[in-house]
Order: C-alpha cells, then sequence, then structure tokens
C-alpha cells in the first residue's frame, strides 16, 4: 500500500480560487435522433445533460445539413439496459436554409 502520497505530475503549481468563478465546459457527445418535429426533437445521448442546458444540434436531415441551437427541456428514462439517456430538446433558433431543410423533411416523412 502506499502512504497516501503520489509524486507530483504537475509542471506549474495550482491555485485555488476564492470567490465565484463562473466558466463553461463544451463537452461534444454523439446522439441519436428518434424522433424530430418544426419545434424540437428527442434524442438518446451517451452522456446525462440537465434541463435547461444549451446545445447545438447538427445532422444531415434528407439531403441537407442541417443546424440549430437547442435548450433541453427534460431528461427521459428510458427503457431498463438500453446505456442511453432520452433527451427532450426544444429548438431556439436556425438559420433560414435549415428550417426548410427540416420542413421539407417532414412534410416527405409525412406522406
Amino acid at each position: 500500500m502506499s502512504s497516501g502520497f503520489t509524486t507530483e505530475r504537475r509542471q506549474s503549481q495550482r491555485v485555488a480560487l476564492s470567490g465565484n468563478f463562473e466558466c463553461r465546459l463544451d463537452l461534444r457527445t454523439r446522439v441519436r435522433l428518434l424522433d424530430i418535429s418544426l419545434s424540437g426533437a428527442l434524442l438518446a445521448a451517451e452522456l446525462a445533460v440537465p434541463a435547461g442546458a444549451t446545445a447545438q444540434l447538427r445532422s444531415g436531415i434528407g439531403a441537407s445539413a442541417f443546424r440549430a441551437d437547442v435548450q433541453i427541456r427534460r431528461s427521459l428514462g428510458l427503457p431498463a439496459g438500453v446505456p442511453v439517456n432520452g433527451i427532450g430538446a426544444m429548438f431556439m433558433t436556425m438559420d433560414e436554409r435549415s428550417r426548410r431543410s427540416l420542413e421539407d423533411f417532414l412534410r416527405k416523412a409525412s406522406q
């Protein structure tokens, strides 16, 4: 057993911060699109994402690229044994090209 001390690997000294420092850590993870509408999408992701978080969703919808800023509205329990998290996301903004692509995709999928 070790004595609780480990070899220091840092090349510079770490300094503890006093006060309130807010920062943002953008993570990338793969998500699977389970369903989609004009207002949002249901996703499955390996990482849990809390309600209220914002993200950018990028995908190919039909033959076109799709990109939208989303806000996570809820997390869902998926069936037991499924190693992913269900995420309900609402579209906040998207460019006109992405909106047209989504509308075309939904129109064709509903026929």
